[in-house]
């Protein structure tokens, strides 16, 4: 893969990471410390996609280094487990407000 390749991925991933880490902060299920590991993540991930988007336009000449293909795959696997749960606490909710709208 090229460095930009692997860069865009990595962007891609820091950046669905980031929206589901947000996203998962309000699932009321999950217990208070999952909540805050997903805040860790969603910070982790805007801070990395605002670094790479900083490199790749040229920001000010910033450069975010290296990006390696096995952080990629990584990165890749944490997105899979975070979309997963997104999906499933979207589909929690659906299910909810489903059941507490009244019969008649």
């Amino acid at each position: 893969m090229t460095s930009d390749m692997t860069m865009a991925i990595n962007l891609v991933c820091n950046l669905l990471m980031a929206l589901c880490g947000m996203w998962l902060l309000t699932e009321r299920s999950m217990s208070r410390v999952v909540r805050i590991y997903c805040a860790l993540i969603a910070c982790g991930g805007a801070v990395n996609a605002a670094g790479m988007l900083a490199a790749l336009t040229d920001f000010r000449d910033f450069s975010y280094g290296d990006v390696w293909p096995g952080e990629v795959v990584v990165n890749i696997g944490a997105t899979a487990m975070m979309l997963r749960w997104t999906w499933r606490a979207r589909r929690r909710r659906k299910g909810l407000a489903i059941d507490a709208q009244p019969i008649g």
